[in-house]
C-alpha cells in the first residue's frame, strides 16, 4: 500500500511548481519539492519493498498492523510537513520513519530467521541507515563545515536509493530478463562461502559509491560523479544481465536497463555541465532512479498479486509510462538550458510526470488488493529453493 501513496505524493511533490508559479503556494518549494520526491516519493516505496520482500528472504513473520502504522504514520508526518515548507520538521519525521524500518529489518534478522537474505542487502541497510543518520542531521542543523552538510545531502538525496539499488538490483533484475543471479542462494541458515564473496564485492562497490560523495562533497564534484556512473555502469554490467543479450525480452527488463543509462547520463551531464547541475541530475533521479522504482514497483504488486503472466513481453502501459517519465525528464533538463522557457519547461514537466503517475497507478489499482494464492507459488515468485 505505500507503493500508491508514494507515487501520490510525488505527484503533489512535482505539481507544488504550477501551483507556485500560478500563485496558490505561499513559499518556494525548492527544497520542500527535493524532500518530497525523495522521502515522499522514494521514501514510500523503500519501505514498501523492503515490507513485502524482507520478511519472506529471511523466512520471518510479516511487518504486523503495529509496524506498519508506525511507519505509516511517520511517513505521513514527512510529507504533511515538507507539504507545510517545514523542511526539518519533515526531515525528523523522515529519521524517525527510517530507524523504524531499520529496528524491524535487525529485529527480523536476528531473531526468528529461517534464511539468510541476498548478500546485497548490506547495502540494503547502508543506503537506509546512512539516509536516516543524514536526515536527523540535517533538521538537527549543526555543521561547522559546508563539506559535512554536502556530504550529508548526498548521502539522503542519492545514497538512500542508489545502495539498496545496487544491493538488491543483481538479486532482482535478472529475474526481468529471464535470467538466474548469481545472489541467489538456497535456503540456508548460515551462508555459504558464495555469499561472502558476493557480499565483500558488494560491500566494495557501496565504499566506492560513498567515496564518489566524499570526492563531491570536498570540492571534487566532476571527479566524483564520473566515477559514480562509471562505478554504477560497471556494477551492472557484471552483477546483472542489463547490457547483455535477454533470454527474455519484457517491457520491464527495457526499463531497467534503460533507467540504470539515465542514471549514469545524469551524472556525466551534471559533470559536463555544472552550471546546469540540477537540470542535468533530474536525468538521474526522473528518468534514472525514479523510473526503475516503478518499475520494481509494478513487477512487486503484480507478483504478489500472482499474476506472473502479465510481466512477460510487451505491456503497453508500462511503455507510455516510461516515455512520459522520460520526456518529463529532458524538458526539466533543458529549462537549464533555455531560461527563457525555464518557467514554462518546469510546468511542463510536472504535468507530464502526473500524467505518468496516473497511468501508472491506473493500470496497477485493480492488483493492489489482490494476493498470492500459498498453494500455487509462482515461479517468479521471490522465494529460493529449499534444500532437500
Amino acid at each position: 500500500m505505500f507503493f500508491p501513496m508514494g507515487m501520490l505524493a510525488g505527484a503533489w511533490g512535482v505539481m507544488m511548481w504550477p501551483l507556485f508559479y500560478g500563485g496558490y503556494l505561499g513559499f518556494y518549494p525548492n527544497e520542500a519539492h527535493a524532500r518530497i520526491m525523495i522521502e515522499g516519493f522514494m521514501g514510500a516505496f523503500v519501505p514498501g519493498f523492503i515490507g513485502t520482500a524482507f520478511p519472506r528472504l529471511t523466512g520471518n513473520r510479516p511487518w504486523s498492523r503495529g509496524e506498519f502504522g508506525v511507519l505509516l504514520l511517520l511517513w505521513a508526518l514527512t510529507v504533511a510537513s515538507h507539504s507545510f515548507g517545514k523542511v526539518q520538521a519533515g526531515d525528523m519525521a523522515f529519521c524517525g520513519l527510517l530507524v523504524a524500518l531499520l529496528a524491524g529489518m535487525a529485529t527480523r534478522w536476528i531473531s526468528g530467521r529461517r534464511d539468510t537474505p541476498p548478500p546485497g542487502f548490506l547495502l540494503v541497510f547502508a543506503g537506509v541507515a546512512g539516509a536516516a543518520a543524514s536526515a536527523g542531521w540535517l533538521a538537527a542543523g549543526t555543521f561547522s563545515h559546508v563539506e559535512t552538510w554536502r556530504l550529508a545531502r548526498l548521502c539522503l538525496f542519492q545514497g538512500f536509493l542508489l545502495l539498496p539499488l545496487l544491493g538488491i538490483g543483481p538479486y532482482l533484475l535478472p529475474r526481468f530478463f529471464g535470467a538466474g543471479s548469481s545472489h541467489s542462494f538456497d535456503e540456508a541458515l548460515r551462508p555459504p562461502a558464495a555469499w561472502w564473496r558476493k557480499a565483500f564485492a558488494s560491500s566494495a562497490a557501496g565504499l566506492g559509491i560513498l567515496g564518489s560523495f566524499v570526492l563531491e562533497a570536498w570540492g571534487f564534484a566532476a571527479a566524483g560523479q564520473i566515477s559514480r556512473a562509471v562505478l554504477v555502469l560497471a556494477w551492472f554490467a557484471l552483477e546483472t544481465p542489463v547490457f547483455r543479450r535477454a533470454a527474455q525480452v519484457t517491457t520491464p527488463g527495457t526499463t531497467a536497463r534503460w533507467s540504470i543509462i539515465g542514471l549514469a547520463a545524469g551524472l556525466i551531464c551534471a559533470a559536463l555541465w555544472p552550471f546546469a547541475r540540477i537540470g542535468s541530475l533530474h536525468l538521474f533521479f526522473v528518468s534514472g532512479l525514479g523510473m526503475v522504482t516503478m518499475a520494481v514497483g509494478a513487477r512487486v504488486i503484480l507478483g504478489h498479486a500472482g499474476r506472473h503472466d502479465l510481466l512477460g513481453g510487451r505491456i503497453v502501459w508500462l511503455r507510455w509510462v516510461f516515455g512520459l517519465v522520460l520526456l518529463a525528464a529532458t524538458t526539466r533538463m533543458s529549462s537549464d538550458f533555455l531560461p527563457q522557457v525555464r518557467v514554462s519547461h518546469h510546468v511542463y514537466a510536472a504535468w507530464t510526470w502526473s500524467i505518468a503517475a496516473l497511468v501508472w497507478l491506473i493500470a496497477l489499482a485493480p492488483f493492489l488488493w489482490r494476493d498470492e494464492s500459498p498453494a500455487k507459488p509462482k515461479a517468479g515468485c521471490p522465494r529460493r529453493p529449499r534444500r532437500r
